[in-house]
């Protein structure tokens, strides 16, 4: 891991009167995890193994990765020895070198001959410069250097030990003198003769294995059965076609604009005054109320009371009566006690504002009506507002709006295993809530915006046990096996007293009853010819193919972990069938298969 840090180094060029402890010193006192050593062309510290293991022991020590950068064969045989890395440049990543063992230590010996001035030779050193602080290693190092002519006496080579003289003896005669006269041509006999007895073995019991390619035809044959829908887990019944119901729902709020339609009067209401009168018997105490908010109607324009008003006589003669003068001859009848109502139009509107009018005022009050000034201050001022009919309408386009995607959500978030009833989808829409609300005011070059919760929900049932059902009641020779059941479906899906019922409809593709097993069983050991007519004459299989593992694979192999076999299931226009029934056997065999 630590060469994906290699770019970021510390380089260290080392100068030729460079000894051990400045470079064990630039080692620590580097600031880069990585250090890359680049030697002189004379780099006679590199070439002892002592000074080469004190450079992978500072790396350590320091917690240092240390590289060498040198293409010199001899010190990378002695980086190699020691385990340091090594690079022919700096951009190249470092390895490091793969040595002889024997080599390495023939040279390492040689090389500890092979010094400049610096370099320390023996396990002492090594040993001093292991231990102590660094400024005991530099003071150490300087008595070394006084001591250099002495060391030099113990630096001189080795005398080499004297080859083995070659046996010279003449062999026996015979075969055993051949094999003893030619000992390296006897071991190629013995090992060609041990490697033909091999592969003759793996060629004729190991190797061989067939590959077996069996086609069948598919017919199609229809199933209708009625089944039953119910709602608790509890009361399902899959193998008598009782299946249990689950629900799935998914809720969320929609919000779609509209036009509103409505329109009112934003203007002033007219104003004005009624005059009213009311006769009372004579000489009896009694009154009238006209009550606020009673309507006067004149021409079909409504005006309201906008204050209470009663009309008394306390039954002390003509005196108290508005018609004591007897103008109107009616003394004898009654004492006429007059009032004034004030009124306002009952909307806004210029249409409210009319002429005074002594008659054809209605009201449901006990008293006779007319104005004698004119109603005024009425105004028009015509705004669109939303009126029930647009919520409605806006309701019905709401609940449609998102029924689509919402079924998308439902089938998708249906079990893999599950069958779904897409008839069964219903979507319904919660309280609607219009903004601006029902006669309120939408201004002009905007929409109203209604807003609800609608809930869809679909109904699935458990796949597996409706295939169960399926391949339970279709009736199919005992030598066939339904190999799919495809597009199983519930028509006609509607409540009934008990819950819910339906048919049941899909499509079966029967064949003959083959599984990887059995054609192992059937053709294991036998001749290919054999085996071929064996399975072409089995009804409903169309093609047969084995091909061997080699030429000279004549036989299908007794083994069945080397045999493996491919059903090729189509049905009647040519397409692909994936069995939906397979069994333990099956399952089995194709694992044995994988393992292979």
């Amino acid at each position: 891991m630590w060469y994906i840090l290699y770019m970021n180094k510390d380089v260290i060029y080392v100068e030729p009167e460079d000894d051990i402890t400045d470079i064990i010193l630039k080692i620590e006192k580097s600031k880069e995890k990585i250090v890359a050593l680049v030697p002189p062309k004379k780099a006679g510290v590199f070439r002892s193994v002592v000074n080469i293991k004190l450079i992978a022991k500072s790396g350590v020590t320091s917690g240092k990765k240390v590289v060498l950068v040198t293409a010199d064969p001899s010190i990378m045989r002695l980086a190699g020895a020691a385990k340091i890395p090594v690079t022919k440049n700096l951009q190249t990543a470092p390895t490091i070198p793969e040595v002889d063992t024997e080599a390495s230590e023939t040279t390492s010996k040689e090389d500890l001959i092979e010094e400049s001035d610096g370099t320390v030779e023996t396990e002492e050193d090594v040993e001093e410069l292991e231990g102590g602080d660094k400024d005991k290693e530099e003071a150490e190092f300087k008595d070394d250097e006084e001591d250099d002519d002495e060391d030099e006496e113990d630096k001189k080579p080795k005398a080499k030990a004297k080859p083995a003289k070659k046996n010279t003896g003449k062999g026996k005669g015979g075969l055993i003198g051949w094999i003893q006269n030619h000992k390296k041509l006897s071991i190629a006999c013995g090992i060609g003769i041990v490697l033909l007895i091999l592969f003759l073995v793996w060629a004729f019991v190991i190797a061989p294995a067939v590959t077996v390619t069996v086609g069948v035809r598919t017919d199609q044959k229809p199933f209708s059965q009625n089944a039953t829908f119910v709602s608790a887990q509890s009361e399902e019944k899959a193998e008598d076609g009782v299946f249990y119901l689950e629900e799935k729902k998914v809720e969320s709020i929609q919000e779609v604009e509209f036009e509103a339609t409505g329109e009112r009067n934003k203007g002033q209401k007219a104003k004005g005054e009624i005059k009213v009168y009311a006769y009372f018997p004579l000489n009896i105490k009694a009154s009238t109320q006209i009550a606020e908010g009673e309507t006067f109607t004149i021409s079909g324009l409504t005006y309201r009371a906008t204050k209470s008003e009663t009309l008394s006589y306390n039954g002390e003669g003509k005196a108290q009566c508005g018609n004591k003068d007897n103008s109107e001859g009616l003394v004898d009848y009654g004492c006429r006690i007059n009032g004034t109502v004030s009124v306002e139009a009952s909307e806004p509107g210029t249409k409210y504002n009319i002429a005074a009018s002594s008659t054809g005022w209605d009201t449901n009050a006990r008293v006779i009506a007319y104005s004698d000034s004119a109603m005024t201050g009425g105004t028009d001022d015509i705004i669109t507002v939303v009126q029930q009919a647009d919520i409605l309408k806006a309701k019905e386009s709401l609940a449609s709006s998102n029924e689509k995607e919402n079924k998308e959500k439902l089938l998708e978030e249906a079990r893999k295993d599950a069958l779904v009833i897409e008839s069964s989808f219903t979507q319904s829409t919660g309280e609607a809530i219009s903004t601006p609300g029902e006669g309120e005011e939408v201004k002009k070059g905007e929409k109203a915006k209604l807003k609800a919760v609608t809930t869809a929900t679909l109904y699935v049932i458990d796949k597996t046990k409706v295939e169960e059902f399926i391949r339970k009641k279709t009736e199919i020779d005992s030598n066939q096996k339904i190999y799919e059941i495809k597009d199983p479906f519930v028509d006609n899906f509607s409540k009934s007293s008990s819950g819910y019922i339906g048919k049941l409809k899909a499509t079966c593709l029967i064949g003959p009853e083959l599984s990887v097993s059995s054609i192992v069983e059937m053709i294991a050991g036998k001749g290919i010819g054999d085996a071929q007519h064996l399975l072409k004459d089995i009804n409903g299989v169309t093609e047969v193919k084995i091909n061997g593992s080699y030429p000279w694979v004549m036989s299908v192999p007794g083994d069945s972990n080397r045999i493996t076999v491919n059903l090729d299931i189509k049905d009647q226009s040519g397409n692909k069938v994936e069995q939906s029934n397979k069994t333990e056997t099956d399952d089995k065999a194709e694992q044995s298969d994988e393992n292979k």
